[in-house]
């Protein structure tokens, strides 16, 4: 469960083991609702009509218990509190098992360790009671039964250091609730026995790829995994402060306060910067295991305490939350000059202008992305500094939020296009300028509408090794074509030198799309090694499936489906094509599911239109499904002569369409937005007025000024219409929700969302631009799009965007649609239901 940390939870004393409910607990109820708790970070209660389960670290991530020690230490044990809300006594069982969280282990036998925990004062499997208006306290330990040790694979770079287990909480007449556990035990204190940045990642349930499992991830100026550089970050909602919560702390060992923290305003920019916490030395430590001579203070740990006023404090929000003015870096020093290279903009860690911190987005268990949350690793000093670094990026590690790279086009929570946008459709008849103006570029500067390459292992900050115009023409006579001059380069297993491996991003978290390209004949270029074209999804050259054209055996021509996993790749299906020579043109297609995590392949032969499936699926789980099916999901053309002499491969089209059901559906609700009255269409399609069917009852009816043309659409005056401020405008935030109850039996239907941005950006409106109006969209309490702009799904205001959303199971006769404003307000033009066919 991802959670929303801008909103964390009030700080509260601990109950005694049974006492009268203490009121200072301002947990909400968790909510299918608000799956990933973005409404609020209240969300320390998990579920349940009288059960409340308050765990002890939910400002940083909810529903679980994160426990750290070294060498097997067995530490101070945990609290979590069990809330009896209702009226009647409840009936509680406590059971330990396996992690629920298997589908994301490295190693499944470290997700196998309900022997690691204990309960310390109550009894495991035997009920007890809760009496009504009750709470009561549990005391969970981590007390490892495996010794760590560093790992001979590279696996992992401890082994047995991770270990996972659940706690079930059995209640009568509530729902099973599961609180995730979690320990990290270290092999020993210092040096390479410290865990890496991937594994303390993991041990929050994050599912952020770090891009190695190494200790020492190295100081190189090249993005490593999912990892972002922006020297500069400024407060992603200015009405909040930013916080920078401590996670761990890995560093040397000191008598006095050590590992200081401070914002720095931009040179230049007259803001203000300022100095955050620091870490107890051992003459300030609690002298207790984690805390004392032995470790150096608070260090080598997880989730340290921080010093505040000279007493070892833990974390709140008050002491972790700084408010800049201005774009900011994060200075792992004491004072603002320093020889410490403690910047987050290398240019400033003079004199190696070293590059010491890594910053990466959180992404939870299921991979969504937690926007504008990041994990922010340093490693400070210079590389003529003693002792000499090591850039194991462990020495600090913080849970940095809302924040956004100063540069916008940085942050990932900023969607891309829908599938079935006309900007996604690229037939190469045109340049691309108008659509993507910092696109790339072909060998004579026509702008080719792909935004970027897929990054290989030689590329930097400055200089982009997997993109070279001089191998690719952008042909506009005609009907158009790209070609695109292979190289030896590959994206294959551990090769990561694929050049020109040409691609673009989409919204792929809602909707089933298609991903295709038509490959121009003949095709007797591609007979030897590993020669191949074709197309492909996922996040980076280590992740990713295509469906190629590629040489085969005794120079015939295949069809290859195949997935690479973590640099791991395997085949997933196959067919062989006669002819190659005389084969005039060859579609290969990716059809994707974000709903059910699939992905399976296809492909056309000549003028045939019947599509081929190729034997297999891909069943994409766990984190692995939020990385492909993300806000800027990223798809684009593959091509590689590895093992061969270079060919050049001709491009028709690349496509990234809609893939709707064209099955025949029953029609169940047409609703035009924002309309007192109904609206038939040119297709004789009745559209009728919203009346009834929205709350609050002050929402507000509202249009575009006169009949401006709406792009991408033949039914102009059901996208004029919308809904979506609410009142006089005034209200706070948290009460922006704007809902839609439509009537329709038990059963599964299909859905299709239609917006447009008629204020922001349209003539004689409000300033346009991406992240000037921005809501999740929340369908039968599941949300489905987080942080969801029209202007970047539609590529502007007045751009019709249809999002369909197939297979909605309602269960109480209601389809309940929520639109929650995080800025501005949600708006909607209108709805469509049908039947699942």
């Amino acid at each position: 469960m991802a959670t929303d940390l801008l909103n964390p939870s009030t700080n509260s004393t601990t109950s005694p083991n049974t006492s009268n409910l203490n009121t200072g607990y301002t947990s909400l109820q968790a909510s299918t609702a608000d799956p990933y708790g973005f409404s609020s970070m209240n969300q320390s209660a998990i579920g349940g009509s009288s059960l409340q389960v308050l765990t002890p670290d939910a400002n940083i991530v909810s529903n679980r218990i994160v426990f750290g020690t070294v060498a097997g230490e067995v530490r101070s044990p945990k609290t979590l509190t069990l809330n009896n809300t209702g009226s009647t006594p409840l009936t509680i069982a406590l059971n330990l098992g396996d992690s629920q969280e298997k589908s994301n282990a490295v190693r499944l036998a470290d997700h196998q360790r309900a022997a690691d925990f204990q309960i310390l004062d109550a009894p495991t499997g035997q009920p007890f009671t809760l009496g009504a208006n009750q709470s009561r306290t549990i005391q969970v330990q981590f007390a490892p039964q495996r010794a760590a040790r560093l790992s001979t694979t590279p696996t992992t770079h401890t082994f047995n250091g991770e270990n996972y287990a659940s706690l079930t909480i059995n209640a009568n007449g509530q729902p099973a609730k599961t609180v995730n556990l979690a320990g990290l035990n270290a092999a020993n204190y210092e040096a390479n026995r410290e865990p890496s940045l991937a594994e303390i990642t993991r041990i929050f349930g994050w599912t952020t790829n770090i891009g190695t499992e190494s200790l020492v991830i190295g100081g190189q100026k090249q993005l490593i995994g999912d990892e972002v550089y922006s020297p500069y970050w400024v407060r992603a909602d200015n009405s909040k402060p930013v916080q920078l919560w401590p996670l761990a702390v890995f560093s040397g060992p000191t008598d006095g306060p050590h590992d200081p923290i401070r914002f720095q305003a931009k040179p230049g920019s007259g803001g203000q910067s300022g100095f955050i916490y620091q870490h107890a030395g051992r003459l300030q430590a609690d002298n207790v295991l984690g805390s004392n001579d032995i470790s150096g203070g608070e260090n080598q740990k997880i989730l340290p305490k921080i010093l505040v006023g000279g007493v070892n404090t833990t974390p709140t929000l008050g002491n972790v939350s700084f408010t800049p003015n201005s774009p900011f870096a994060l200075n792992r020093s004491l004072f603002a000059p320093t020889s410490e290279g403690a910047w987050t903009d290398y240019t400033q860690n003079l004199p190696d202008q070293t590059h010491n911190w890594r910053i990466y987005p959180v992404r939870d268990a299921q991979g969504t992305l937690i926007p504008h949350t990041w994990i922010a690793a340093a490693d400070p000093g210079n590389d003529n500094s003693a002792p000499p670094k090591n850039y194991d990026y462990n020495d600090d590690i913080y849970l940095f939020v809302n924040a956004k790279p100063e540069n916008s086009a940085l942050d990932p929570s900023v969607g891309g296009r829908f599938p079935g946008s006309p900007d996604l459709q690229f037939y190469f008849g045109k340049t691309y300028e108008n659509v993507f103006p910092n696109s790339l570029k072909d060998q004579n500067g026509k702008n080719i509408g792909f935004t970027s390459t897929q990054l290989n292992k030689n590329d930097t900050f400055t200089s982009i090794a997997s993109y070279n115009p001089n191998l690719i023409n952008l042909d506009t006579t005609g009907s158009g074509t790209l070609k695109i001059t292979t190289t030896g380069g590959s994206n294959g297993s551990k090769d990561n030198t694929l050049v020109n491996g040409l691609q673009t991003i989409f919204d792929g978290r809602a909707s089933k799309s298609v991903i295709s390209s038509k490959l121009l004949g003949p095709f007797n270029n591609i007979k030897a090694g590993f020669q191949q074209a074709g197309v492909m999804l996922g996040p980076d050259q280590d992740n990713y499936i295509k469906v190629v054209a590629i040489a085969g055996n005794n120079g015939q021509l295949g069809i290859q489906f195949y997935q690479e996993n973590k640099g791991v790749g395997k085949t997933i299906g196959t067919a062989a094509i006669a002819n190659p020579g005389s084969l005039q043109s060859l579609e290969l297609k990716l059809f994707t599911d974000p709903q059910a995590g699939t992905v399976r392949a296809g492909y056309s032969v000549g003028n045939n239109n019947n599509i081929v499936l190729l034997p297999g699926v891909v069943s994409l789980k766990g984190g692995q499904i939020g990385r492909y099916f993300a806000a800027q999901s990223k798809a684009g053309l593959i091509t590689s002569n590895k093992g061969a002499a270079p060919f050049t491969a001709t491009f028709d089209n690349f496509l990234i369409s809609a893939n709707e059901t064209t099955a025949q559906r029953q029609v169940l609700h047409r609703v035009n937005v924002g309309s007192s009255s109904s609206y038939t269409s040119p297709s004789g399609f009745v559209w009728s007025a919203d009346t009834g069917l929205f709350s609050p009852s002050n929402a507000v009816p509202e249009s575009t000024l006169g009949t401006p043309n709406i792009q991408n659409t033949n039914i102009d005056p059901v996208y004029r219409s919308y809904r979506a401020k609410i009142g006089n405008g005034s209200i706070p935030m948290s009460s922006r929700v704007l809902s839609f109850a439509l009537p329709v039996q038990p059963g599964k239907v299909d859905l299709r969302l239609h917006f447009s941005e008629n204020y922001w950006g349209a003539p004689n409106r409000g300033p346009g631009g991406i992240g000037k109006r921005v809501f999740d969209v929340i369908v039968e309490n599941k949300t489905l799009l987080h942080n969801f702009d029209i202007t970047a799904a539609a590529g502007g205001a007045l751009k019709a965007v249809k999002v369909p959303i197939e297979g909605v199971q309602v269960n109480d006769g209601q389809l309940n649609i929520q639109l929650k404003a995080d800025v501005d307000f949600g708006a909607l033009s209108a709805i469509e239901v049908f039947r699942s066919a």
